[in-house]
C-alpha cells in the first residue's frame, strides 16, 4: 500500500510538472528547469539519507551542484550592475604645497594631510594638537602664503579655521601639471574627458565654499579640470 501510494504521489507530481512547464515560455523554462534540478537532486538526497544508502555528507555535496549554479548564474547576471557601480566610487582628492599635503576621503568623509616642511616635517595633521596647529599655521602665514590658505581649509574643514582674504582664481594655478590635476580630481591617468568633467562636477559640490570647502580648494579644482580637458 505505501509503495502504491508512493507511485501515485510520483506520476501526479510529473502530470502537474509537465503541465507546468507547457505552460511556461521558453525564456521561463530554463530557469524552472534549474529549480527542478534543484529540489530533485535535494528531495533525493533526503530519501536516500533517511532510508540509509546515503551518507548525509555526500547528500550535502549533491545538493551544493546545483546550488552553486544558481549562484553563478546570479553573479553572471548581476555583473554588469557592479561594474556601472564601480564607476560611481570616489578616490581621495590630493591638493599639495610646496610645504603641505591634504587628501580628502569622500568615503569616510575624513580630510587629513602631512607636513612636508618646517618643524613638523613628517606628521600628520591629525596628529597634532591644537598648539602645534596654530604653531604651524603662523609658520605657513609668514613663509609659505599657499600652503596657509591650504591649511585654513582642512582647519575649517573640522570647524577651527578662518576665513582668508586672498582671492584665488582657476589662473592662479597655470603651473598645474597633468599629474596633479589628476590627483586633485581623484581620477587615473588614462581618464576620459567624460570622467574629468564629472569628477569636477562632483567635487565643485562638495567643496564648495557654501558647503564647507574654501576659494582655494573650489579654484584648485577649476583649475585641475581646465588643465586636462584645455
Amino acid at each position: 500500500m505505501p509503495r502504491l501510494l508512493l507511485l501515485v504521489a510520483i506520476v501526479f507530481s510529473l502530470w502537474y510538472w509537465w503541465s507546468t512547464v507547457k505552460r511556461l515560455t521558453p525564456e521561463e523554462r530554463r530557469p524552472f528547469f534549474w529549480r527542478t534540478a534543484f529540489w530533485g537532486v535535494l528531495g533525493a538526497s533526503i530519501i536516500l539519507v533517511a532510508t540509509g544508502r546515503m551518507h548525509w555528507l555526500g547528500a550535502g555535496l549533491a545538493a551544493l551542484i546545483p546550488v552553486g549554479k544558481l549562484v553563478l548564474g546570479f553573479g553572471l547576471r548581476a555583473l554588469p550592475i557592479l561594474r556601472i557601480l564601480s564607476r560611481f566610487k570616489t578616490s581621495p582628492s590630493q591638493f599639495g604645497t610646496s610645504s603641505l599635503k591634504v587628501e580628502i576621503n569622500f568615503a569616510s568623509k575624513k580630510m587629513d594631510g602631512e607636513v612636508l616642511k618646517g618643524e613638523f616635517t613628517g606628521k600628520r595633521l591629525s596628529e597634532l594638537n591644537p598648539e602645534q596647529l596654530k604653531a604651524l599655521s603662523e609658520e605657513f602665514r609668514a613663509a609659505d602664503r599657499e600652503s596657509f590658505v591650504l591649511l585654513q581649509a582642512y582647519l575649517m574643514r573640522n570647524g577651527a579655521g578662518e576665513q582668508t582674504n586672498d582671492n584665488y582664481q582657476a589662473g592662479n594655478f597655470s603651473d598645474i601639471s597633468n599629474d596633479e590635476a589628476h590627483k586633485i580630481l581623484g581620477l587615473e591617468a588614462n581618464a576620459s574627458k567624460e570622467e574629468i568633467i564629472k569628477a569636477h562636477k562632483r567635487l565643485m559640490q562638495r567643496l564648495h565654499p557654501d558647503r564647507g570647502g574654501s576659494d582655494y580648494l573650489a579654484a584648485k579644482i577649476n583649475a585641475a579640470k581646465d588643465q586636462l580637458i584645455s
